[in-house]
C-alpha cells in the first residue's frame, strides 16, 4: 500500500534538506519562498511514477532538479546553475548511498519497488544526520589544516660539512631563546630529524656525558678552535626546572613559505622529545625567523 502523503512529505523534507545543504556548500543565502517553490516542483515525479506516466517521468528526472535548483538558489548565470546542480547531485547520490548502506546493515528492503518502507523512515534523519555531521567534521579538519598552513614554514639548514637538510617548522611565538653570546634568535629543533645531517665531530660530542655535568660549557672549553666557534649552550627552563639545550651556529637558513623566502644565520639548539606526534613538523621557530622586529639589528 502506498500512502500518497507520507510520500509527499518524506519527499519534500529530503529535497529541502539537499537544496538547503547545497546553498550552504555554496555560500549563497538561502530565500524561504524559493525553497518552498523547488520543494513543490520536487512532488511532480512522484505523481508521474504513481500514475504511471512513464514519458513525463523519464523527462522529470533531468528537467525538475534542473528547475529545482535553478529557483532554490535563485541562480542568475548560467556557470552558477551548473555548480548548483552537481553539488545537488552529488549530494543526492551520497545521500542516496548512505540510505541504501544502511538498509543493507539494518536487513531492510525497499516497499513497492519504488518508494521506501515504513520501516526504513527513521533512517532518513539519520542519513540526513549522517551526511551533515560528517561535512562538520572534514570542515572542521580542513579549517584545522588551513590554520596550520598559514604558520608552518619550510626551513633549509644548511651545514659546515656541505650538508643541507630540509624540514618543516611550525612558527612558535612563545620561543623567546637566543644565543647567549651572539643574540641570534634559537630555532628549536628535533635531535633524530638532523643527526644524520650534522658535521661527525658534533655528533662526538653529543655522545659525550655533558648531560651529567653542572657545568656543560666545561666540554666546549677544551675545544676552543672548533667548539665555541660551532656549539653553544642554551638555557631553558623545562618540567624539572633549567634545563640546558645543546645548539649549532649556523652560517646560513633559508626559511620558507610559498614565494616569500629568508636567509639568515640561526642557531640550531637539539632536543631529545617529538615535537609532533603527528610528524606534521619537526622544528620550531622563532618570531624572529620570520620578521625582523621594527628598530632592532639582527647580530651576526
Amino acid at each position: 500500500m502506498v500512502y500518497l502523503d507520507l510520500i509527499l512529505i518524506v519527499n519534500g523534507a529530503m529535497d529541502a534538506f539537499l537544496i538547503f545543504f547545497t546553498a550552504h556548500l555554496l555560500r549563497k543565502q538561502m530565500r524561504w519562498f524559493n525553497l518552498l517553490v523547488a520543494v513543490l516542483l520536487g512532488e511532480l515525479p512522484v505523481f508521474f511514477v504513481l500514475f504511471e506516466f512513464s514519458g513525463l517521468a523519464a523527462v522529470s528526472r533531468v528537467l525538475i532538479p534542473v528547475t529545482m535548483v535553478g529557483i532554490g538558489l535563485k541562480t542568475e548565470r548560467l556557470g552558477e546553475l551548473a555548480k548548483g546542480l552537481l553539488f545537488f547531485s552529488l549530494l543526492s547520490a551520497v545521500c542516496g548511498g548512505i540510505f541504501i548502506a544502511l538498509s543493507g546493515w539494518f536487513g531492510l528492503t525497499g516497499g513497492d519497488g519504488v518508494f521506501i518502507s515504513l520501516q526504513q523512515l527513521w533512517m532518513l534523519p539519520l542519513t540526513a544526520s549522517l551526511l551533515w555531521g560528517g561535512y562538520r567534521l572534514w570542515e572542521k579538519l580542513q579549517k584545522n589544516n588551513l590554520m596550520l598552513d598559514n604558520i608552518l614554514y619550510d626551513a633549509e639548514l644548511s651545514f659546515d660539512n656541505g650538508k643541507s637538510l630540509l624540514i618543516k617548522a611550525l612558527l612558535d611565538t612563545g620561543n623567546e631563546l637566543r644565543d647567549p653570546l651572539t643574540g641570534t634568535p634559537v630555532m628549536i629543533v628535533e635531535e633524530k630529524a638532523v643527526l644524520h645531517a650534522i658535521p661527525e665531530k658534533i655528533q662526538e660530542f653529543l655522545h659525550m656525558p655533558w648531560r651529567e655535568s653542572p657545568n656543560p660549557w666545561s666540554y666546549l672549553w677544551n675545544d676552543t678552535e672548533y667548539g665555541l666557534h660551532r656549539l653553544v649552550f642554551i638555557a631553558a627552563k623545562g618540567i624539572n626546572g633549567q634545563t640546558w639545550l645543546p645548539a649549532i651556529r649556523l652560517g646560513k637558513a633559508k626559511i620558507k613559505q610559498g614565494k616569500n623566502e629568508r636567509e639568515l644565520p640561526v642557531t640550531v639548539a637539539l632536543v631529545p622529545q617529538v615535537l609532533s606526534s603527528e610528524g606534521k613538523f619537526q622544528a620550531l621557530l622563532h618570531p624572529d625567523h620570520i620578521q625582523k622586529p621594527a628598530g632592532k639589528e639582527e647580530i651576526a
